[in-house]
């Protein structure tokens, strides 16, 4: 499987935001994330770490 578990960092805590992602995209000043079912969320956040071999993202929350 290809897919990816995401995480953000929100004030120092890890928190998992979202299984089975198959795409992450930009969208202005969001990202788009996108899993294997179709459904979709956009989160106000930067890469902090990505880990291939783990299927792990890490996002940091940015603030406004």
């Amino acid at each position: 499987m290809c897919e990816a578990r995401v995480y953000i960092e929100r004030d120092g805590n890890l928190e998992e935001l979202m299984d089975n992602v198959v795409s992450i995209k930009p969208e202005q000043d969001k990202l788009v994330l996108t899993d294997l079912f179709g459904e979709q969320k956009f989160v106000n956040a930067e890469f902090k770490e990505i880990r291939l071999l783990d299927h792990k993202v890490v996002l940091k929350e940015k603030k406004p």
